[in-house]
């Protein structure tokens, strides 16, 4: 890990808050006002390495823009990416990289010049990508409780839940928009979340059918295409 610039200081906050709840904390106050800081101190680093110096190294277009997230995920965008790549060399296609609201992914069009499907369907998803975030975001910021406010209790409690196995902090923000990315792309449904925080209680698909007011088969087909989903987002880890 290189230990210098602000996008370092974040790195290294993020990695002692996981080793700390892995290892240390007791979930008392104490051990709580310490997460909260080390949190509070990433938060500030994170927001000053986002924000433009006033002399700006980069001149014309390029220096005014903004240097962030990639719209539809956590990676960085094209801009950013290049100008913390010294080893990129620049080539016919820096109109692609270069660009200020997408990363490499999700580009509009590829090299080639043709349309990028990734960009299609996260355009198509955006909406969707955007309530999750918000619901994981919420639920970041207090574990304690089931906070998604998705308006659908059993959707808190999967969401509560999910995190709950995770050390992800509010500060790991494109971490966070990642794992958005991931249950939009995994289609997993409001619906699918119900069935596996009740299948995560114990119930099987017949009592989740009649918890639900469904069909069992409607449990069966959802379960059975869940079979390729990431395990932690079937709350198997």
């Amino acid at each position: 890990m290189r230990l210098v610039g602000l996008d370092a200081m974040v790195r290294l906050q993020r990695e002692l808050l996981r080793r700390f709840i892995k290892t240390v904390d007791r979930q008392d106050s104490r051990d709580r006002r310490f997460i909260g800081t080390l949190e509070s101190l990433a938060g500030l680093a994170l927001s000053c390495a986002c924000k433009r110096p006033r002399k700006s190294a980069l001149r014309g277009l390029n220096g005014t823009r903004p240097q962030n997230f990639c719209r539809f995920c956590g990676k960085p965008v094209g801009l950013k990416s290049f100008a913390d790549d010294d080893s990129q060399v620049r080539g016919n296609d820096d109109n692609l990289r270069l660009s200020s609201k997408y990363c490499a992914d999700h580009q509009p069009l590829l090299p080639s010049g043709a349309s990028n499907p990734a960009y299609k369907r996260a355009k198509r998803s955006v909406e969707q990508f955007d309530i999750e975030l918000g619901r994981l975001n919420r639920q970041c910021a207090n574990r304690g409780t089931p906070q998604a406010a998705s308006g659908d209790p059993l959707v808190d409690r999967y969401f509560h839940r999910y995190l709950l196995s995770q050390t992800v902090q509010p500060a790991d923000k494109g971490e966070l928009r990642n794992q958005a990315r991931l249950m939009v792309d995994s289609k997993l449904s409001d619906r699918k979340k119900q069935i596996l925080i009740l299948q995560w209680d114990g119930l099987n698909q017949s009592e989740i059918a009649r918890k639900l007011g469904i069909e069992r088969q409607a449990v069966s087909k959802a379960l059975k295409s869940l079979a390729s989903t990431p395990k932690l987002l079937q709350l198997k880890e």
